[in-house]
């Protein structure tokens, strides 16, 4: 097996916590209409997928919202509800910062939109430990396209093979070790650890 030399981490249910739920209830509550009807807007017609592969900007995205509900609601307090639905997986954190400090490049590799990143990266300290961010928005890439993870592998500096990725979602894993990289479904942080460990990374028990 190849030695891990750069680590790329998902965000969404790695290192950060959230609910599609609550964020559809909070914008539902300021859009006067059901979450239900809300989630066959964003989430059926693929409204969503499209802003996070940054094919909308915000101002679009506020503008599509507003033409399809028939609604009229403030952009700001739109997006602070569509945003406010992380909490930091603290349990992961320290052995983020191991990593770190034993000198592995760390990436995030995400899908997610504009406001969810900033939202994150201005509420919580994680993504501070990370070297380099490769977000679908900005990449017009989503995983599992194979191109995204050829920009992780590139931010790394090394080879694929020397590049170990986790995810929550399988298919994404799947298509990791596709493009060549070693990789493994997320499911916490002490499995996480324990995965790392045997490859080889010196990390504390």
């Amino acid at each position: 097996m190849p030695e891990i030399k750069a680590c790329i981490f998902d965000m969404g249910k790695v290192l950060v916590h959230f609910s599609h739920d609550q964020m559809l209830q909070q914008m539902a509550a300021l859009c006067n209409c059901e979450a239900a009807y809300l989630r066959t807007v964003l989430f059926d017609s693929g409204l969503l997928l499209e802003y996070e592969r940054g094919a909308h900007t915000e101002e679009q995205i506020h503008e599509l919202i507003q033409s399809r509900l028939g609604c009229t609601v403030d952009r700001e307090h739109l997006e602070d509800a569509a945003a406010r639905i992380f909490s930091e997986n603290e349990e992961i954190l320290p052995l983020v910062r191991e990593l770190k400090a034993a000198g592995f490049p760390l990436v995030l590799l995400s899908n997610t939109s504009r406001i969810h990143f900033e939202f994150i990266r201005r509420e919580f300290s994680i993504l501070q430990e990370f070297d380099h961010y490769v977000l679908s928005y900005e990449a017009k890439l989503l995983k599992p396209e194979p191109g995204i993870y050829e920009l992780a592998v590139a931010a790394t500096g090394h080879p694929a093979e020397n590049c170990f990725f986790t995810d929550d979602i399988h298919a994404n894993v799947v298509a990791a070790r596709e493009t060549g990289l070693q990789a493994e479904v997320f499911t916490d942080a002490a499995a996480l650890r324990s995965h790392l460990c045997s490859l080889g990374l010196p990390l504390c028990s």
